[in-house]
């Protein structure tokens, strides 16, 4: 509520571009793949399934890309990452019908993106109901930034969701199953796995390590010919990324690093009139997200039965989201599974949370439940900040070369979304070392499951 009319005023007045500033310039159509939709081609997509659809994804491509600096593009994605894009633009090939397969992938991610509000819609009550679609569906920028680029990270949400529902009940083979399905989404989602070690379910973590292991080489037998040989080449684009250091200062990088260097970044762009050396700070950059998730899950299996499962299951998912030192904003989709969880409860009855057993536990921890809910809510409804605005460049389009036309943007509070998740799992992880979850929480939690389960 607050956001759009903020929006209104620079877009009418100021002649901002609000979309782009909140998600990004709709002019991405630098190659003509042939799924270009206006000016749109929702690029991720196109750029993952040309590659995907060669017998060697990973060798060196002829994309001579904007950001590339005049370097051929490689494919740095795993390949159980790319299957989603093989899935649905193969058969579009063989069809001779390219765009057939950016529709149905873009309905299949909006339908993925879109399951959390359908989730929690069946704990709310009359008007509610709409206020929900409204707030984690319709008006949601992380879930429209993961549609709008084709990134299949929007894949990973229904999966987290049921995550995060099998933790709360403690359906701990279900837990291990949906680890391993979105470690193959995304690798960096294997982290997740600690939290069946924190729930002291060795085997199943063991097991679900394993399957993270075999899926994502398995994987890699869609594309025979070069097998093994492409499982050196993959390794070998992800560590010789040479374009994640240009990344770093982008105002759409969300990571921890990125967050918690925001204000010296704006310290020394005032110094610099307004340009930050790209060596600035970078070694720390690099390092920041990494002591994060090092001492997260120290934490968390430090903490064991004393934390409950979805208190650490929140912690890991955004630490195993946010810890790397280059996550574009799309990535914070991730808390829509967790604002699910904040309006229903799996277990208890319409109209409450699960805040309300867990993180409040009988009213002694609400600041674990305010701090979760801010980051949550900032992930979701992010604000157009009025003041000075810059212009990015528009690169040419359909193999042009250059720059063909700039657009106007301001700044959002999409940077303060990996702060307020870093203090969110400081909080919770200090809440519950400072004291346990009670044991009444605990009966509670199992009486409630069993009253779902008898129906009553």
């Amino acid at each position: 509520m607050f956001s759009a009319p903020v929006a209104y005023i620079l877009a009418t007045c100021y002649s901002v571009d609000v979309l782009s500033s909140l998600l990004s310039s709709p002019q991405d159509c630098w190659l003509d793949w042939g799924v270009n939709i206006g000016r749109h081609c929702f690029s991720d997509y196109p750029l993952v399934a040309s590659a995907a659809m060669r017998p060697d994804p990973w060798q060196s491509y002829p994309l001579f890309l904007p950001w590339m600096n005049g370097e051929p593009w490689v494919v740095e994605y795993p390949a159980a990452a790319m299957i989603p894009h093989l899935l649905f633009g193969l058969p579009a090939k063989w069809l001779g019908v390219p765009r057939m397969g950016l529709i149905t992938y873009l309905l299949a991610l909006t339908l993925a993106v879109l399951s959390p509000a359908a989730w929690a819609t069946r704990g709310a009550r009359g008007l509610e109901k709409l206020l929900v679609i409204l707030a984690l569906g319709i008006v949601a920028v992380p879930a429209w930034a993961v549609v709008d680029r084709g990134n299949s990270a929007g894949f990973a949400i229904p999966v987290a969701l049921a995550f995060l529902v099998a933790l709360s009940r403690r359906r701990w083979l279900v837990v291990a199953i949906t680890v391993v399905l979105c470690a193959m989404v995304k690798p960096q989602f294997a982290v997740l796995v600690a939290v069946l070690f924190a729930a002291r379910q060795w085997r199943l973590g063991a097991l679900a390590l394993v399957g993270v292991a075999t899926s994502n080489v398995v994987a890699y037998l869609f594309w025979p010919r070069y097998f093994p040989e492409t499982i050196t080449r993959s390794v070998h684009n992800l560590l010789h990324n040479t374009h994640i250091s240009q990344g770093l200062l982008s105002p759409v990088n969300v990571s921890f690093g990125r967050g918690l260097l925001f204000m010296p970044d704006n310290i020394e762009a005032y110094y610099k009139g307004g340009r930050i050396s790209a060596n600035f700070l970078h070694e720390p950059r690099m390092l920041i997200g990494y002591v994060i998730l090092a001492l997260a899950v120290s934490s968390v299996l430090l903490l064991g039965r004393r934390i409950p499962p979805v208190m650490a299951g929140i912690v890991m998912l955004a630490t195993g989201t946010l810890f790397p030192p280059q996550i574009n904003y799309y990535y914070l989709a991730f808390s829509l599974p967790i604002a699910a969880l904040i309006i229903r409860n799996p277990d208890g009855p319409p109209g409450t949370g699960i805040l309300d057993r867990l993180a409040i536990d009988g009213g002694r921890r609400r600041g674990v439940g305010l701090c979760v809910a801010l980051a949550a809510a900032l992930s979701i409804a992010q604000i157009p900040i009025p003041g000075a605005v810059s212009y990015i460049d528009i690169p040419g389009q359909m193999g042009a070369r250059g720059v063909v036309g700039t657009t106007m943007v301001v700044q959002t509070t999409v940077v303060l979304a990996p702060i307020f998740w870093f203090i969110a799992c400081i909080v919770i992880i200090f809440s519950y070392a400072r004291r346990r979850a009670s044991c009444g929480d605990e009966r509670t939690a199992k009486l409630a499951h069993g009253r779902v389960a008898r129906g009553t």
